[in-house]
């Protein structure tokens, strides 16, 4: 079996207001550092802006708290949203990351899909693209070399020394998000990654993976994906459908409403009369790691098998739970029994 590496993205807000966000910040940070205890690799955190419930709009600063708190695990973003960030800040500020926690830095960037998230700070959403391109390239360039010139399709710099450069040589890795055609032959051409949504199944991704695959080939790259999960492993399937059933369907409620399901891929949605029939045992399947320690074990090989990805970054809480306390116990859970199945 290959070496199959697992990450956390903890959740970073607080429904329905807002007004724990210290307690927020504490119980991701017990998180961050029961995961290293139990073998993941990384913990991610993602941005939005704009949230009632508080959602950590800088996923840098929180990334940099989890480093002090931590050793060996790896601390970025999946994603940070390209777009918003000036090129040659993102740089210093990453790189000072890497330094920080000496070199556990991983980037994962993204265009943005969520107007609010873009109106915010005066981004055109149709621009959006052509930001995300040279912001990539740039970075890339900035962390390793001194003195340079960059010419993108937004941006021109001149004589340009981004210090420090970071810890990890010869730079960190970059991973791109990608749903779309266009994304995904981008997250090729210059990305050290492509990293999926949480929505799509394993049959869609294959798709995707087709698109993204040959602009890796093409362009000279080594193709390789990592995967956004639900996740929950429990004693029994049923018991991780109990514990955590009511939590994940409330967020993909929201995804299915605000259209981030296709019929084409999930035809049984024609059928649905209202959000109250969109339940668990249609979506879970090809989609969710969850059940017993076995069950995810299977699930996860057969993602392995099926899409070549060997990176899985796992959400074991929503904005609505489980609460703090249960979700230790699976990520506990998972750390003692799955993990060791793919060191």
């Amino acid at each position: 079996m290959p070496r199959i590496k697992f990450g956390i993205f903890p959740c970073t807000e607080d429904y329905p207001d807002g007004k724990e966000m210290v307690r927020v910040y504490e119980e991701i940070v017990a998180e961050a550092k029961l995961a290293e205890e139990v073998g993941f690799d990384s913990c991610m955190i993602t941005e939005h802006h704009q949230q009632p419930d508080g959602y950590f709009p800088n996923p840098l600063m929180v990334a940099t708290g989890i480093a002090r708190e931590t050793t060996t695990l790896k601390v970025g973003t999946c994603v940070a949203l390209a777009p918003l960030y000036h090129p040659v800040r993102l740089a210093e500020d990453t790189a000072l990351l890497d330094v920080i926690s000496n070199g556990r830095l991983q980037l994962g960037l993204g265009a943005g899909y969520v107007d609010a998230d873009l109106d915010a700070f005066g981004v055109d959403m149709s621009q959006r693209g052509v930001l995300f391109d040279d912001t990539v390239r740039f970075v890339q360039q900035a962390w390793t070399e001194s003195n340079f010139t960059f010419k993108g399709e937004h941006y021109t710099f001149e004589n340009i020394n981004v210090t420090p450069k970071p810890v990890q040589k010869p730079r960190p890795e970059i991973w791109c998000a990608a749903w779309t055609p266009q994304g995904l032959r981008r997250a090729g051409r210059i990305g050290d990654r492509w990293i999926t949504d949480v929505i799509n199944t394993l049959p869609t991704f294959n798709m995707f993976a087709d698109i993204y695959k040959k602009s890796a080939q093409d362009n000279g790259q080594t193709p390789a994906i990592t995967v956004l999960r639900e996740c929950w492993v429990a004693p029994t399937y049923e018991q991780a459908v109990a514990e955590y059933g009511e939590y994940v369907m409330t967020s993909h409620r929201f995804y299915y409403e605000v259209g981030g399901y296709n019929e084409q891929v999930d035809p049984w949605i024609k059928d649905l009369k209202s959000a109250d029939e969109f339940t668990i045992d249609k979506v879970a399947t090809d989609r969710f790691i969850m059940g017993s320690p076995e069950d995810c074990i299977e699930q996860i090989e057969k993602w392995n098998r099926d899409l070549g990805t060997d990176y899985f970054v796992m959400r074991f809480r929503h904005p609505n739970g489980p609460e703090h306390k249960k979700a230790m116990e699976a990520i506990k859970l998972f750390g003692e029994k799955v993990i060791p199945h793919f060191a």
